[in-house]
């Protein structure tokens, strides 16, 4: 059985840090990270002076799951249309996750920031990505 990796070159992991800074410098902005196919932020972090409400292995856990949910509701593609981003507002924050390329850009906000306005910034700096694959 043969395993397929891929592999992400330094020089695209720089070009999805610049996208993720340009995203970061939003007011309202906590996160910005670019996860992959298995979950792993491969890039982005935290605004300066922002700290996580979770612990860094708790991240990773969120990094998996929504990865997963995003992997799940695509199965309705076919009769729904692709998924354009996923909202998530709860008590303390709003998280919003935008496939792009093979990515799924994950953003942290304040529970009252204005998700379209995001979303808009996000597919403005990560326009170079074409869209996610299965």
């Amino acid at each position: 059985m043969s395993v397929k990796y891929n592999i992400v070159s330094l020089t695209e992991i720089d070009n999805l840090e610049r996208s993720c800074q340009k995203v970061l410098y939003l007011p309202k902005i906590r996160f910005v990270g670019v996860l992959n196919k298995m979950g792993n932020k491969i890039a982005g972090g935290f605004k300066e002076g922002v700290k996580s409400f979770l612990p860094d292995k708790e991240n990773r856990t969120m990094y998996v799951q929504l990865m997963l949910e995003y992997m799940m509701r695509k199965d309705f593609d076919a009769q729904l249309g692709s998924i354009d981003y996923i909202v998530s507002r709860r008590s303390n924050v709003t998280m919003i996750s935008i496939p792009t390329k093979e990515y799924l850009v994950l953003i942290s906000a304040e529970r009252d920031a204005n998700a379209q306005d995001i979303i808009m910034h996000v597919n403005s700096a990560f326009t170079t990505l074409p869209d996610i694959k299965p």
